[in-house]
């Protein structure tokens, strides 16, 4: 039997704002939204431009399929009945609700620890090797690592077989998220949260030793800011959803009501997550964003192609005859040079000396003639007049 408690007794609380389904829709898609431009410019910088991918950022890779399975379950939930009380809704709303909250929750689980991963590995490209920093940040990665498996697996698996959390309501084979019990299910949900928050403190410390050490720039101390101001939103995400787990016993008091108590909880958890993958991303891409020369992209550089044509001395008269009745157009022209180039071919065929002499028989002697003349004028240093 369900150690859980149900009851009418809250039925006359004010609806929370976070209830709305246009908040709960409002606040998922816009963060999912931000949390994908982010994502895809950080990617397009480390595999396009710097072409330097690591193993971060195939965490942050699994860390946007996570997120986008859960921010679509969780806004299905809302057709679902969330942001309602739970003994109000029929029997397939409750059934599609803890379905869909089912994979929301596992999502979550899964992208905190992806996310983390992801900010311990980056970190891993900036300290050097040897140093306690150094050491510090294999050990957490190690822990991270089994700490989101661990929790994960939990999230995932809540049943055996699964489908019995939402058939029977929590079986006698369920257990951490899906636990039928109250202690060991608050107990699940509190320590997670708990380790999270720890977990995303220690993150936000471990580069602070960067703004402190010699060499290191105004702009480099800049960026440190800003990822540490980043940070202090995620962190007080994850306080601030750790509050409500506490105050409500995971919408298990006064009464057990997951619809009507479980909204806040959600919605600070998609915030979170969000701003988490921010946080991961803008330091990538941001710097090489603001040294990009935007204007050798967005302005269309015009080149004006003129075409000149050259005649012979010999067409000159043709040419200055035809300059009012030109003819343009790719056909004149090809026309016009074609018939340019069958003269000239036909006047140097007449020119040779071999084919003059056999036209005229006495070339021979005029060209002697024409020799002649020249050297007698060369000698004598004037013109004279020469009679052939």
């Amino acid at each position: 039997m369900s150690e859980f408690r149900y009851s009418y007794d809250n039925f006359n609380e004010p609806e929370p704002i976070s209830n709305k389904p246009e908040t709960i829709w409002g606040v998922v898609i816009s963060g999912m939204t931000v949390s994908w431009m982010c994502v895809c410019l950080r990617l397009y910088v480390r595999f396009r431009v710097v072409r330097a991918p690591g193993w971060d950022d195939l965490c942050v890779g699994l860390y946007l399929l996570m997120i986008t399975a859960g921010s679509i379950a969780i806004c299905l939930s809302v057709t679902y009945g969330l942001g309602r009380h739970f003994l109000i809704l029929e029997p397939w709303e409750s059934k599609g609700f803890l379905q869909t909250f089912y994979i929301g929750n596992a999502a979550y689980v899964t992208s905190t620890a992806l996310i983390k991963e992801a900010l311990l590995l980056q970190y891993l490209r900036v300290f050097d090797r040897g140093i306690f920093v150094y050491r510090l940040l294999i050990g957490m990665i190690i822990f991270t690592a089994l700490w989101g498996f661990a929790y994960s697996f939990l999230a995932w698996v809540p049943c055996l077989p699964v489908s019995d959390m939402w058939n029977e309501g929590g079986g006698q084979n369920c257990y951490g998220y899906g636990s039928r019990y109250a202690t060991p299910f608050v107990a699940t949900f509190q320590s997670h949260a708990a380790i999270n928050m720890a977990l995303d403190s220690i993150v936000l410390i471990i580069p602070l030793p960067l703004f402190f050490k010699d060499g290191t720039t105004t702009c480099t101390r800049m960026r440190l800011v800003g990822l540490i101001s980043m940070g202090i939103f995620v962190l007080a995400f994850a306080t601030w959803r750790l509050v409500t787990i506490v105050e409500h016993q995971v919408a298990t008091w006064p009464t057990r009501d997951p619809t009507w108590y479980g909204p806040i909880s959600i919605v600070l958890a998609v915030l979170e997550v969000d701003a988490a993958s921010v946080c991961a991303s803008v330091p990538i891409f941001w710097p090489v964003l603001s040294n990009m020369d935007w204007g050798k992209i967005f302005v269309t550089q015009e080149v004006n192609i003129t075409r000149e044509t050259r005649y012979m001395e010999d067409d000159e008269d043709r040419l200055t005859r035809d300059m009012t009745h030109s003819r343009t157009g790719s056909e004149a022209d090809l026309g016009a040079d074609s018939s340019r180039k069958a003269l000239r071919n036909k006047e140097m065929y007449y020119q040779d000396s071999y084919i003059l002499s056999q036209v005229d028989p006495l070339r021979k002697s005029a060209e002697h003639a024409h020799a002649t003349a020249r050297s007698d004028v060369a000698k004598g240093g004037s013109k004279k007049w020469i009679k052939i």
